[in-house]
């Protein structure tokens, strides 16, 4: 099929995907085998190869790039400094190369991409009054040392005795099966986990003085994802803490953690797909978020989780839904007054 990006876009430049957005296999009823097969392992599905490969980075960053744990007991600047770095330096690659890849060296050009407005430049509500400089800012100034601060009070407290207390050693079959499956949960836990914090977030309490500096950002880029205030950074990363609660190994942790660090850089891309060649085309579920960013009333979680169906505040990215989602808007103000 003929990629229509460029000939498809509205007066404001705007392009949406022919198909509506669909919800993860796993919830829909009845459930179809086939469809859940495909989904779960099929190559680039969305969720398994796709987090295999974040798996892997996190089994390569715990093993090549994370001093030994005995060494984590007592808080030292030099074991600090290295994750610091090393959380840096994955965060440089991973958002800095995305945005090379696609908008300063254009390799996809505008194939799958939501629209063709510049980031925002001269723009009083950003750091330095760029978009960019401010989206890279404070990601790496405010995201990457809560990333550590999280991921060093973890090590910390394994290495203390202080996570980890549940007596599965006497049995390492039960042990492993337990690590297994808390891997194979972290997505679901992350998405459940991301949109009650974000509901939180869009409250009277905290969308003014806090997520509202994320949602400056109405066209999104890699460096978008973690442009956040320090406090929803403390909000966002704390996804953690069930596993701090669950955890088998710190491996799980960490697993956890780096999801949702890794995570928004393809979530808030700006493209439907990610083009890498001819053929291959990742699917990052970004048109769900960015949605969100557009209109700010839907779409608070992702499409594994089927919250925003269950709550009403989900959009297929269809006329239909936009006109839904103003007419609930409308009969929500009408309410209050």
């Amino acid at each position: 099929m003929a990629d229509l990006s460029s000939s498809n876009r509205n007066s404001r430049e705007d392009w949406r995907p022919e198909a509506p957005i669909a919800l993860a296999p796993i919830n829909v009823w009845p459930l179809h085998i086939s469809n859940i097969t495909k989904w779960f392992f099929g190559f680039p599905g969305f969720l398994w190869p796709y987090n295999a490969f974040w798996l892997a980075v996190t089994i390569s960053t715990w093993s090549y790039l994370t001093p030994e744990l005995t060494t984590m007991a007592n808080l030292e600047l030099w074991w600090i400094g290295i994750i610091l770095a090393r959380n840096a330096a994955l965060i440089l690659i991973l958002f800095g190369g995305l945005h090379l890849y696609l908008y300063v060296f254009k390799r996809q050009g505008e194939a799958h991409q939501f629209t063709t407005r510049p980031f925002a430049t001269n723009n009083r509500k950003f750091l330095f009054k760029d978009q960019v400089a401010d989206n890279m800012a404070r990601t790496l100034f405010s995201a990457v040392p809560i990333i550590t601060g999280y991921e060093v009070l973890t090590y910390w407290a394994f290495a203390n005795g202080f996570l980890g207390f549940f007596d599965l050693g006497s049995s390492q079959l039960i042990f492993w099966a337990w690590f297994l499956i808390l891997l194979i949960l972290a997505p679901v836990i992350h998405a459940v986990h991301f949109y009650l914090g974000h509901r939180l977030l869009h409250t009277k309490l905290l969308y003014k003085k806090v997520h509202a500096l994320h949602h400056h950002n109405v066209e999104i880029g890699p460096w978008s994802g973690l442009a956040m205030h320090p406090v929803e950074h403390i909000i966002y990363l704390s996804t953690l803490a069930v596993q701090w609660v669950l955890a088998a190994h710190p491996v799980n942790v960490l697993f956890q953690l780096q999801l949702a660090a890794f995570y928004p850089a393809l979530a808030h891309c700006g493209f439907e797909k990610l083009k890498i060649g001819e053929k291959l085309k990742i699917d990052g579920g970004n048109h769900f978020h960015y949605l969100h960013h557009k209109y700010f009333e839907c779409n608070y979680g992702g499409s594994l989780a089927p919250l925003d169906k269950w709550f009403g505040t989900f959009h297929d990215g269809t006329k239909e839904a936009d006109q839904a989602m103003k007419n609930r808007i409308k009969k929500q103000r009408e309410a209050l007054r």
